[in-house]
Order: C-alpha cells, then structure tokens, then sequence
C-alpha cells in the first residue's frame, strides 16, 4: 500500500488537470464503497429483523451465508 505522503508527492507532480481526474475518481470510489457499506448494513439489520420476529437463532456462519459474506 502506497503510503499518504508519497501519494500526495506523485499528485503533485501531476499536471493540475490530471491531479483533478485521480482526485476524482479516488472521491468517486469512496462514494462506492460508502454505498456497499449502507447496502451490507441494511442488509445485516434485515435479517437479524427477521430473526427477531421468528424468534428463530441463527449462527454467525448461517448469518454470513445469507448476506453473502
């Protein structure tokens, strides 16, 4: 993994143009993964809702199983 300084230095050698597209696609991959984030959390309240109303137990590995983890 790259470290912060020497990103900033290789952004900094970039033209400004090119800089303003690398820090948009790292914003826009940041975007995404905040939404795949909100999307397995919902998805992990869902199930342990349903779980609840059942009153059925689930395992940890039953539980990964269903959400795909």
């Amino acid at each position: 993994m790259i470290a912060v300084a020497d990103a900033i230095a290789k952004l900094e050698a970039l033209s400004e143009e090119r800089a303003a597209r690398v820090v948009s696609l790292i914003e826009d991959l940041a975007e995404l993964e905040a939404r795949e984030n909100a999307e397995d959390l919902a998805a992990a309240h869902d199930g342990l809702a349903k779980h609840k109303r059942t009153g059925e137990a689930v395992s940890l590995d039953d539980l990964e199983k269903q959400l795909g983890v």
